[in-house]
């Protein structure tokens, strides 16, 4: 059985794998630190930060922070088609976990362009506040 953070990227990468806009992006499944102009356009799934309350003392409250990312390279307008990226990913993830039943919603969204050399490179990072409600693991 998977671990639920692991379940909470899987919903999200099969929410995006269907979509034409993503169609040809590299998918990897570890954010790399550095990427090269050949790598692009990248999407990435991550889970890197979590906030817990314990409203009982068998069950904890997860506030798992999902981020996805999207790094393109693109002209003048790639601020434009990074909006029009989060249009949609914004739609399929929400929509992916009301299917699951679980609470997701957008709390934050980026968008950063710089020039890499000779062209445009734009960065999304979505940043998504996902609730779960998990038992306290039984020590042994």
């Amino acid at each position: 059985m998977a671990h639920y953070r692991a379940d909470i990227r899987r919903t999200a990468r099969e929410s995006l794998a269907g979509l034409p806009r993503f169609v040809g992006f590299t998918v990897p499944a570890v954010w790399p630190g550095v990427l090269d102009a050949e790598t692009l356009p990248v999407l990435g799934v991550l889970t890197p930060q979590e906030r817990r309350e314990q409203p009982s003392r068998a069950s904890v409250t997860c506030r798992t922070l999902l981020q996805v990312v999207v790094r393109r390279r693109g002209s003048s307008t790639v601020e434009d088609e990074l909006d029009e990226d989060s249009e949609e990913i914004e739609a399929a993830v929400t929509a992916a976990f009301l299917r699951a039943r679980q609470g997701c919603f957008l709390e934050d969204l980026t968008v950063v362009a710089n020039t890499d050399g000779y062209s445009n490179v734009g960065t999304l990072v979505m940043s998504f506040r996902v609730t779960t409600f998990r038992n306290i693991p039984a020590g042994r």
